[in-house]
């Protein structure tokens, strides 16, 4: 299921791109897109977060170790990115107060993961400093020790990006800039949970709120 919105937002992204980087064959680049050029660039950071909705009524949120691996590529305004983290600690009382878990279990329990596509548009640059709300599809995993449950995600969020100084490489064929970045990120993650536990059926909208802040290294 996950896959599935995967590909299908792949195939979106392809034709999204296609038509906006579609111009006249006379046109020119103007001053203001002179820091659109794109780049390619890997994140790595930590965040902190939280779950609203109607599933807080049944299960109970808490942070663990949070961890953001977050990668882009970016042709002119247009930015395909893929994360990948962990930190979120969902726990299923009801497993817990019907026998199905121990509380060995609830203390040994493991963070959850989320992963999602996203495509963004850069909206402002500067030599320094680039704006790019996103959106895209993704899923999450929730490890609750018994039975994991993985759910797929409807993604809105931005990025902040500040490059803090770069250096000129050049060979005889080619030149770009190597430098470092750093990402401020906010997602949010749109999912519905659905749980069957002998008699009782579980079942809501929530959101996953994530503020990271990650170092990256890229190219340009």
């Amino acid at each position: 299921m996950i896959q599935d919105k995967f590909k299908r937002l792949l195939l979106f992204t392809l034709v999204a791109s296609a038509c906006l980087f579609a111009k006249p064959a006379n046109a020119s680049e103007s001053d203001s897109d002179q820091y659109y050029s794109g780049d390619i660039a890997i994140f790595l950071g930590t965040w902190a977060g939280t779950t609203t909705g109607a599933v807080n009524d049944y299960l109970d949120v808490r942070m663990g170790v949070p961890i953001l691996l977050d990668f882009e590529l970016q042709l002119s305004r247009v930015a395909l990115g893929f994360y990948y983290g962990f930190g979120l600690i969902h726990s299923f009382p009801y497993l817990y107060d019907e026998g199905g878990l121990t509380e060995y279990d609830r203390d040994n329990e493991e963070t959850d993961e989320s992963l999602g596509l996203t495509l963004g548009y850069a909206v402002f640059a500067s030599r320094y400093f680039e704006l790019q709300p996103f959106i895209g599809c993704g899923g999450n995993i929730f490890n609750n020790g018994l039975d994991d449950k993985d759910f797929s995600t409807f993604i809105l969020g931005g990025n902040i990006d500040i490059r803090m100084g770069a250096n000129h490489v050049k060979s005889t064929d080619v030149a770009f800039e190597l430098g470092f970045m750093l990402r401020l990120k906010y997602i949010a993650e749109f999912g519905s949970f659905s749980d069957k536990y002998k008699d009782h059926e579980y079942e809501d909208y929530y959101i996953n709120h994530v503020f990271a802040i990650s170092l990256g290294i890229a190219i340009w």
